[in-house]
């Protein structure tokens, strides 16, 4: 596995996404979970992304057992107040997060390495930024936002590089460019890619009836997605050898960002993602198809009003 830097640490080219641990959306048993994790180390991948919110503190709870005594990265994200709440709700005082922050140190049994507020709007950004670059080696080594739920988060993301925040998570894909192409323009060692395979678009494993998170995504969006994938985007894919989800993976890969963090329920995904840290990005040609395909594309795809997850 490949590595890259993010805020002056090397993590993986690929990152597990923890939302699938300790959840009960996902509905994996603790064990499988746990295969997941393992196979993840074995794979040499040392970025873990987790939240506070994921299984109400129960994904921190078990990744900070399970990776207890690895030499790894952990970032996790607060916001989502589901402590005094039933249903979470967004809170960016600093009173709150520092509180909760502290809860999730608790969890992981070590302070995270990153520490992300949980889809703020751009004014919460603005706001939150003086408080959360002074928490810098106090709450966490490296301090960020973590972009959504929505897919088209221009105006938060700019807010974020604006501010010099550490680190820069938002949602890029080979069908949802925008607004990641102006943040990659805008440069930043710090940006952090969820959703690279489009909520499973992207892949040969497409279901059109999920339980999981991708039941969130609009119907028709996805059959509009999907059509344009098995006509535009699967005979590139298949012209170079890869699985789509290599491709897709490979797509971002292409960019420069720190690291694609993948959703994987079974160490078998989780193998096919990581095939692609293989340091050869996609063919020049195909990047301009890919371009190409946004510009044809783009405005009927960017209908998605949801990534279909937190």
């Amino acid at each position: 596995m490949r590595r890259r830097t993010l805020c002056g640490l090397e993590v993986s080219e690929i990152g597990l996404g923890g939302w699938v641990v300790g959840s009960e959306l996902y509905r994996l048993s603790d064990e499988e979970a746990r295969r997941l994790v393992n196979k993840a180390l074995d794979l040499g991948i040392n970025l873990f992304d987790t939240a506070d919110v994921y299984g109400r503190g129960r994904s921190e709870e078990l990744l900070g057992r399970w990776l207890r005594g690895h030499d790894v990265v952990i970032s996790t994200k607060v916001g989502y107040d589901f402590y005094h709440f039933e249903k979470p709700t967004r809170r960016f005082d600093p009173d709150y997060l520092g509180w909760a922050a502290a809860k999730s140190a608790e969890r992981l049994g070590r302070r995270p390495d990153i520490l992300m507020i949980h889809n703020p709007p751009a004014d919460a950004v603005r706001k939150t930024a003086p408080w959360l670059k002074a928490q810098r080696g106090t709450l966490a080594r490296c301090v960020g936002a973590a972009l959504g739920p929505e897919t088209y988060v221009l105006e938060e993301g700019l807010a974020a590089l604006e501010a010099g925040l550490d680190a820069v998570m938002f949602v890029f894909n080979i069908l949802e460019q925008d607004p990641g192409r102006e943040f990659i323009r805008r440069g930043g060692g710090g940006l952090l890619v969820r959703v690279p395979d489009a909520t499973g678009v992207l892949t040969d494993r497409f279901d059109l009836n999920p339980t999981d998170h991708r039941s969130l995504r609009p119907r028709e969006w996805m059959l509009k997605a999907r059509a344009v994938v098995e006509r535009e985007v699967a005979p590139l894919a298949r012209e170079l050898g890869l699985t789509l989800a290599q491709y897709a993976v490979k797509y971002v890969l292409s960019f420069p960002v720190a690291s694609v963090v993948v959703t994987a329920t079974a160490p078998e995904e989780l193998e096919e993602y990581a095939a692609a840290s293989d340091g050869r990005p996609l063919p020049r040609d195909h990047l301009e198809r890919l371009e190409e395909l946004w510009r044809r594309h783009g405005a009927t795809l960017s209908a998605a009003p949801s990534s279909g997850g937190r």
